[in-house]
């Protein structure tokens, strides 16, 4: 009988060898912030909308799969693809990868995380993409026209970008990102979003530290997920979202 280990070596293989997946194969598991949990009985609980507990359902086997209509565990969701998330057990603890390249997998964040140029950070009811600025990009200077130089609206250097994505797929509002720390809110901050009724009146910032761009949660109630950049080693706690659906992983 083949053991655990291959079992699970092999499936995380055949995973990476799908088209689309070549990122997660580059880049090495996203760690809790705890590190990884031991292998144990586990349970995958529904929020609803107000918050509360609903439906929990147990993690059973080596792996289990979430998706609109195959897998374990299905949800009448239009986000979801017919296959979208994958939970893997093995010796070291359980490992959740995307099985979906259009609508992706987003984890809760546990603490201040640094970004990536491409990351996709939702908050309330925002999908934002982070793309940094380049040195070629802030060195530009001003247009000349035969000889006249262009009379506009002043900029101040940004070091990042903000993109909204909207339903239809593409960037809507491009928030540039030119102090050190710029904050995002429903009723406070540099950017507010006064529509979102899921969004905290102070609820994330993006700041730059040394060089390198980071995303903060600055307590809100429903949370900052980032899309999953490859697996991601889940610790009892961990909020998922998959499409519409809100999920606590739990431990014991």
């Amino acid at each position: 009988m083949e053991g655990l280990r291959a079992v699970v070596q092999r499936l995380v293989a055949d995973r990476l060898a799908e088209p689309g997946t070549l990122d997660s194969a580059r880049r090495p598991i996203d760690g809790g912030q705890n590190g990884l949990e031991r292998k144990g009985p586990a349970s995958l609980t529904v929020i609803g909308r107000d918050g509360s507990d609903g439906q929990s359902f147990a993690v059973i086997g080596d792996q289990m799969d979430i998706g609109r209509t195959e897998g374990a565990l299905t949800f009448d969701d239009p986000h979801l693809a017919p296959r979208h998330a994958r939970i893997t057990c093995g010796p070291t603890g359980y490992v959740l990868c995307d099985l979906s390249t259009r609508n992706g997998v987003y984890r809760r964040l546990r603490g201040p995380i640094d970004l990536d140029d491409g990351d996709q950070i939702l908050l309330g009811k925002q999908v934002l993409q982070f793309t940094v600025v380049t040195d070629y990009q802030r060195a530009m200077n001003p247009s000349i026209d035969s000889g006249v130089l262009l009379f506009g609206t002043p900029v101040p250097p940004a070091w990042g970008r903000l993109m909204q994505i909207t339903l239809s797929g593409v960037a809507c509002d491009i928030i540039h990102l030119s102090r050190q720390g710029v904050v995002l809110g429903r009723e406070q901050g540099d950017v507010v979003f006064s529509d979102d009724e899921f969004m905290s009146r102070r609820h994330a910032q993006v700041s730059i530290r040394e060089g390198r761009a980071r995303l903060e949660d600055l307590g809100s109630s429903n949370g900052t997920f980032i899309r999953l950049r490859g697996l991601h080693s889940l610790v009892s706690g961990d909020f998922i979202r998959v499409g519409d659906e809100l999920l606590r992983f739990d431990l014991g």
